[in-house]
């Protein structure tokens, strides 16, 4: 059940019955020109949504603002300041857990957000927390089996993956169907990373992503189609739902938590 849909009543009986609620997070970023800005964060929610109707949990209104720097270049994108935008995360967290919940799991749709998710996460370690988080990664929670990895595989007319592609794109025509304009693409295809620090083997920046995907686009849109996101979707809610019931189920994260916080509360003592 999404959070802005409850009625107090029935908020309450879905904190005591589940105890748990999913964030799905996204960005504003551009998508190359056939998608729109919010691309990460509609694919993201529609796939929480419909995992929680399988295994119930309670669903937070999409947070947008994620970790987009990379793509700062480009019009449409929507940044904070990092310091600015792990205190709201942190804030919104605390906010959440106060409201009753014992276990939060951050559902991320932009692959920019992984880091500052996992930097997040262990950054609040040095301060007791009365709930467990947990962060799962649209196709990559390790849950999908190896049978629906091979279905989705086979889906692809193309092996060039990138952003924005024939996957990304697929999902979102199921997502949002008549709002991909495919006629709006203007690159050929397909668009394979630039590689322009291959000079630079072991050594990061910041530009490491422009410096593959300059047009914020990569491997071939145009071979999209809303069969495929419907058959992708359906896929990952299935192994969403088992995500969150094996987070629900889970006594050892938390006891290690607690553990971690005994110890910590020793420290200097």
């Amino acid at each position: 059940m999404r959070w802005i849909d409850l009625t107090p009543r029935d908020f309450k009986k879905m904190v005591q019955e589940t105890g748990v609620c999913i964030v799905p997070i996204g960005s504003l970023e551009r998508h190359g020109e056939h998608l729109p800005f919010g691309c990460d964060g509609v694919i993201a929610e529609t796939i929480a949504t419909r995992a929680a109707e399988l295994e119930p949990c309670v669903v937070f209104p999409t947070w947008y603002w994620g970790q987009v720097h990379e793509a700062s270049c480009f019009e449409g994108t929507v940044n904070f300041p990092p310091e600015m935008l792990i205190t709201m995360l942190r804030r919104l967290l605390d906010q959440i857990a106060h409201n009753g919940f014992k276990k939060i799991i951050l559902y991320n749709g932009h692959g920019g957000n992984d880091a500052m998710i996992r930097f997040l996460d262990m950054a609040m370690l040095d301060e007791r927390r009365d709930y467990t988080l947990y962060t799962i990664g649209i196709g990559s929670m390790g849950e999908t089996t190896p049978e629906e990895s091979a279905r989705i595989a086979a889906l692809m007319e193309t092996n060039i993956m990138g952003h924005a592609d024939e996957e990304e794109t697929s999902m979102y025509m199921a997502c949002r169907p008549g709002l991909v304009k495919m006629e709006y693409i203007n690159h050929e295809e397909p668009l394979a990373s630039k590689e322009r620090m291959a000079h630079l083997p072991g050594i990061h920046s910041g530009l490491w992503w422009y410096a593959m995907y300059p047009e914020n686009v990569g491997g071939t849109p145009s071979a999209a189609t809303e069969e495929k996101g419907r058959v992708m979707i359906d896929i990952y809610v299935q192994a969403t739902a088992r995500a969150i019931a094996r987070i629900k189920a889970d006594t050892a994260v938390p006891a290690m938590q607690k553990e971690f916080y005994d110890r910590y509360d020793r420290v200097g003592k």
